[in-house]
């Protein structure tokens, strides 16, 4: 799986005090540095003013860190473990799993490439 130059949206988001709502978009790079996919991204929409994110992609599996601004000029922080899969009609899809680390809650967000 390679997230490189590629664009997703969020189909859907669980859990309380989601900032990201089905408005954000998120663009993805990819870099093989020291043997290790590294993946970065940058959203924004929704709830969010700008986000970043930050991990590392195992096979079908990805960790990352993600920091953002919302709406209020709040800053937030937290981490996800993503599973990606494929479509029927061949796109990439991110399961993701997020937990605040600002404040409490997680969820379930569901995003899929476009």
């Amino acid at each position: 799986m390679n997230l490189h130059g590629k664009t997703f949206r969020v189909l859907r988001n669980d859990g309380p005090g989601a900032e990201v709502t089905t408005d954000t978009v998120f663009h993805f790079r990819q870099e093989q540095i020291g043997g290790q996919a590294i993946v970065h991204a940058d959203y924004r929409g929704g709830g969010v003013v700008m986000g970043k994110l930050v991990g590392v992609l195992e096979g079908e599996k990805m960790r990352h860190c993600y920091v953002q601004v919302n709406a209020k000029g709040e800053l937030q922080r937290g981490s996800s473990t993503d599973e990606l899969e494929l479509t029927p009609e061949g796109k990439l899809r991110l399961i993701d799993r997020w937990q605040w680390e600002t404040k409490v809650g997680s969820g379930v967000c569901i995003l899929e490439e476009i």
